[in-house]
């Protein structure tokens, strides 16, 4: 039986595998694989500010544990009393989607974090950049030009991945957007957001389809690009990898990840 980690013990080790101070960093945890840490998620939200501190930024994908995507995608419709009791994105109290990581609500609730105000693709940042990363992120943004990701890559950050899979590579969204391809599918879909006078209003987004970028990624049982590419990038060894914890940790170059991203795209469908 492991002994639960300290804070002290997470960042040590964050450090050894080249998280460090002023770094821009987005996380991506699975807490079940780390193991057991002293003072649970909050304590692994503050190791992992700490590991940054000073002058560095920590950055999430949080989402929104209420978002109507599915509910109203591809002109799919709520009924009338469905759409007045549904509740409006708000960055500032909305819950995070719970299957991209507990980890998330916590860092949400730590001093200083900032929520961008995409109600489906929200990203949370805090540090340094925070405002810089977050503050704009317009619907029909969601991973591409315009996004908190475009930001994170052109200020050079890293991608950690604390014992989460590969296939959540959130940053890869915008290779998929940058990439010269025919044939990217899109989708549509509604969100409930508040107006300039803190009134609901539901707005529609058309975006590109970040489940299935081309028809053969969006083949029942078929793996998506992200995972695609994640998996050629790693068996490339162009990262660091060490362990946090129990868990087997990866650190990606982000602008890197993404230039391979879209090479690898473009060179097979282009």
């Amino acid at each position: 039986m492991h002994a639960p980690l300290t804070r002290h013990q997470l960042v040590e080790q964050l450090h050894a595998l080249g998280v460090g101070p002023g770094h821009t960093v987005m996380v991506h945890a699975s807490l079940k694989a780390l193991g057991p840490v002293q003072g649970g998620a909050a304590e692994v939200a503050r190791a992992l500010l700490e590991s940054v501190s000073p002058d560095g930024t920590l950055m999430a994908y949080v989402s929104w544990d209420r978002s109507p995507y599915e509910e109203t995608l591809n002109g799919a419709h709520l009924g009338a009393a469905e759409r007045e009791a549904w509740p409006a994105f708000d960055p500032k109290t909305s819950g995070t989607y719970r299957e991209f990581g507990l980890l998330n609500a916590f860092l949400c609730q730590l001093p200083g974090a900032v929520r961008s105000a995409h109600p489906d693709a929200n990203m949370a940042a805090i540090g340094a950049r925070a405002q810089e990363l977050v503050s704009e992120h317009a619907l029909g943004e969601a991973y591409g030009v315009g996004s908190p990701l475009e930001r994170f890559v052109q200020s050079g950050g890293q991608v950690l991945m604390l014992g989460a899979p590969l296939d959540a590579i959130t940053v890869l969204h915008y290779a998929e957007a940058i990439a010269d391809l025919p044939g990217k599918r899109r989708v549509s879909y509604e969100q409930p957001v508040l107006d300039e006078h803190g009134r609901k209003v539901w707005r529609r987004a058309d975006e590109l389809d970040s489940n299935g970028i081309l028809d053969c990624f969006a083949e029942e049982g078929a793996m998506d690009a992200v995972e695609t590419i994640a998996r050629a990038y790693a068996a490339e060894g162009r990262h660091r990898t060490g362990r946090v914890g129990q868990a087997q940790c990866h650190l990606f170059d982000a602008q890197d990840i993404v230039s391979y991203g879209k090479a690898w795209l473009e060179a097979r469908f282009r």
